[in-house]
């Protein structure tokens, strides 16, 4: 029997077709058998399992990219429990990095939570530059906006990398200059042509801080070396983010029974 919990979305409210809380449900092995060789791991997500794990009949490209990682954190832990094995644990306080095999808990990695009444549509004002002569609008973008940024072919370099940060910026922009036909083709010349690589770093730096929500990068675990508990780990949703050791599994198994109520995406979301 396939276990249910339903999660709010971060985005609550900001949505026209999509509700704001959705019923996740456990994946059934055939699922999980699909995305584990999958090359390519968010099509598969967005396509093949989260269809099969949400009972709401939404397009999942359309949720932002800060709620697409919300559900796969939530999914994860519905499937696998919270414990995690990474292979790096990071200290601040003894200045090293411990490398192995370590287990941490997914529960310990915060989400910044959206302001009460936030309106997607951010202002970056022409003040805040130093010789740039109009207001930038950017909004929080899409899963599906981003996988076409990270894949846009007319932001590669000479080496054929794609400057994936210009491309996220350049796909997240709504209006510049007051004017919202550009597509992110223009938007890319508007900021090679037109703005100092002094304005582009206040552009880059300021669309950093004011679309700087969802989940963390990572979480907090102990120290190996000098036991300090607040060393950091990271934790990338990717296909290992959803491949968890059979020692995950006994520790979740173990300390079941002491979750009572707890939802998968209560404990964690603390506003930051």
């Amino acid at each position: 029997m396939a276990i249910t919990e339903q999660i709010e979305l971060l985005g609550k409210g900001l949505y026209e077709n999509i509700p704001n809380v959705l019923t996740l449900s456990s994946i059934p092995t055939a699922s999980e058998l699909e995305y584990v060789g999958s090359e390519d791991f968010d099509a598969t997500m967005l396509d093949s399992i989260l269809p099969k794990a949400v009972k709401e009949d939404i397009n999942f490209r359309d949720l932002l990219e800060i709620d697409y990682q919300w559900i796969l954190r939530c999914l994860r832990i519905l499937n696998y429990g919270p414990y995690h094995t990474t292979n790096a644990i990071f200290c601040g306080e003894c200045g090293k990095t411990s490398y192995g095999e370590y287990r941490v808990n997914l529960n310990t990695i915060q989400c910044k939570m959206l302001p009460k009444n936030f309106v997607n549509d951010i202002v970056i004002t022409r003040d805040e530059f130093l010789d740039f002569d109009g207001d930038v609008h950017v909004k929080l973008p899409t899963i599906q906006k981003m996988l076409n940024a990270y894949s846009d072919k007319a932001f590669a370099g000479s080496d054929g990398k794609i400057n994936r940060e210009l491309a996220r910026i350049c796909y997240m922009v709504s209006s510049i200059r007051g004017k919202n036909t550009f597509n992110p083709i223009e938007i890319k010349m508007i900021i090679q042509n037109d703005m100092s690589s002094a304005d582009y770093i206040i552009l880059k730096d300021r669309v950093s801080e004011l679309t700087d929500y969802g989940l963390r990068a990572g979480g907090v675990a102990q120290c190996p070396k000098c036991k300090n508990k607040n060393a950091a780990f990271l934790a990338i949703v990717d296909d290992r983010f959803f491949r968890p050791t059979l020692g995950d599994l006994r520790e979740w198994k173990h300390d079941r029974s002491s979750r009572g109520n707890e939802d998968i995406s209560g404990s964690s979301a603390a506003a930051l």
